[in-house]
């Protein structure tokens, strides 16, 4: 490879500093010249945006000041990172670990493939680390369903393959095209946002392809684990904005079909029966009133 982008590497923290330290660990090894260290802080409140300043002076540091979700901590680093003259943004989750050639991969397939909007590595779960995460997806628009496939479990010699859309736990995008579609759209804050991108580049001719010979390791939602079924929320009524904006005249149908196996799902788990009931209905709910963002508790009568 001769030419080598400018790549910015955006990562959203929001506390988690044991995860994020590792992750930046692991860029110590990167093997790609030309990339910028981008730390979003979503207004934590542990000791992280001290001790990256002290342990990795390279990284650049911004402070949002409170917490603007997932889509609008990115959305603020892709912003910079446009200012700054990335060609590439590759969004990337603070409880990973890349391999020392994960990104050069990823440039590499990029700039053999003009027609792809997107590029993502296999993803690792970290225990055990060979398991597989993410190697591929489905999607069902009519049904308002997005799943990982995981059938295909490719080599790292393969060629990159084009997938439905990319999780946003790893993605890369050119950045003329996160321009032009103005990043994530803040309106969900907090899941589904991955496929809506996906959808919006796919929708304007762009492919989205995994790209085999990149590899990173995902340990899987360490900033959500205590957060009792507030997931459960926005799966509801961020999957319903999904499905008005992007099934057509399958919407009704979508809408049904992810009500009812929200339902099914809140009523077989035994813990927070309740609360988690009440929070599929407060998805449904702001969904019909059009309020979107972060999850508040709004009186209802």
């Amino acid at each position: 490879m001769i030419n080598f982008p400018r790549v910015s590497v955006v990562i959203v923290i929001w506390n988690g500093m044991a995860d994020t330290l590792e992750c930046l660990a692991s860029f110590r090894d990167d093997t790609y010249p030309n990339r910028e260290l981008l730390i979003v802080d979503n207004g934590s409140t542990d000791a992280s945006v001290a001790t990256i300043q002290e342990q990795y002076p390279e990284a650049v540091i911004i402070q949002t000041g409170k917490n603007l979700g997932f889509t609008g901590g990115n959305n603020v680093g892709i912003k910079h990172a446009i200012e700054t003259g990335a060609e590439y943004i590759y969004l990337l989750n603070n409880d990973t670990l890349v391999e020392p050639d994960a990104l050069a991969k990823l440039v590499e397939a990029a700039e053999a493939h003009p027609d792809a909007g997107l590029v993502a590595p296999v993803i690792h779960d970290f225990d055990p680390p060979r398991e597989i995460w993410f190697a591929g997806s489905k999607l069902d628009l009519r049904r308002g369903a997005a799943w990982h496939d995981n059938a295909r479990q490719p080599g790292r010699d393969e060629a990159p393959y084009e997938v439905p859309w990319v999780t946003g736990c790893a993605m890369m995008i050119r950045a003329p095209l996160l321009k032009e579609l103005e990043g994530f759209d803040d309106r969900y804050f907090l899941s589904w946002e991955d496929v809506d991108l996906s959808v919006r580049l796919r929708n304007g001719g762009h492919k989205l392809l995994v790209v085999p010979g990149s590899r990173i390791y995902h340990k899987g939602g360490q900033s959500g684990k205590n957060m009792e079924g507030i997931y459960g929320y926005y799966t509801v009524r961020n999957s319903l904005l999904l499905a008005s904006k992007h099934s057509g005249r399958d919407y009704p149908r979508a809408a049904l079909t992810i009500l009812g196996g929200a339902l099914r799902s809140g009523l077989r788990i035994r813990t927070f029966k309740s609360r988690r009931l009440r929070l599929i209905w407060d998805g449904l709910w702001d969904h019909i009133c059009q309020r979107y963002g972060q999850y508040q508790e709004f009186h209802r009568s």
